[in-house]
């Protein structure tokens, strides 16, 4: 009867710690809003494995935590909140070159213009008409970086609608099991 009890406990134990493991280090997220159209569209679920931000590379798309609320009135005035997540690709990281449209940053070493300064990056929406992003922002933070997309989960049901003129890109919503959700 030992041997069952203890074959039963494997069964039960490993699955229960795959599963703790993957809650640890995948995220499943909403995509609200239009910033990374035609990437991702609104409705969107994607999984996002949790990432440090050493591991980022340009061209990756991130969730990472709304960097600064101030910069966003006309979203808080809409929703009557700023959403906690953002979706954005990820188009410059520390020391090198910063975009032209992007404010911020510090002047090269060998004089050759502005660079993002370490612990931060410059991230864009592929939708730019549509989205803030870091040229409203400049370079943001990279201890907000929540984790890279791996791969969309589900597309969108609704039909794709013209975004309203007063969506700035932003995103809010909730995944499974309490986990955060986020936008464009």
């Amino acid at each position: 009867m030992a041997p069952v009890l203890v074959a039963a406990g494997i069964a039960v134990a490993v699955p229960a710690c795959v599963l703790l493991w993957l809650n640890r280090t995948r995220v499943a997220v909403e995509v609200v809003g239009h910033s990374m159209e035609p990437t991702f569209r609104h409705g969107d679920r994607l999984l996002v494995r949790r990432v440090p931000a050493a591991r980022l590379r340009v061209g990756d798309v991130v969730v990472l935590g709304q960097p600064d609320t101030d910069a966003l009135p006309d979203l808080l005035l809409l929703m009557g909140t700023v959403p906690p997540w953002v979706v954005k690709r990820v188009a410059a990281l520390p020391g090198d070159r910063v975009p032209d449209a992007v404010p911020g940053g510090s002047a090269g070493e060998d004089g050759s213009g502005r660079t993002v300064p370490p612990g931060r990056l410059v991230v864009l929406g592929d939708n730019t008409g549509h989205s803030t992003d870091s040229r409203v922002w400049g370079p943001v933070p990279d201890d907000r970086v929540l984790g890279t997309v791996l791969r969309r989960m589900s597309v969108s049901r609704a039909a794709p609608a013209a975004p309203a003129a007063a969506d700035d890109g932003q995103g809010r919503g909730a995944g499974p099991a309490g986990h955060p959700g986020a936008g464009s």
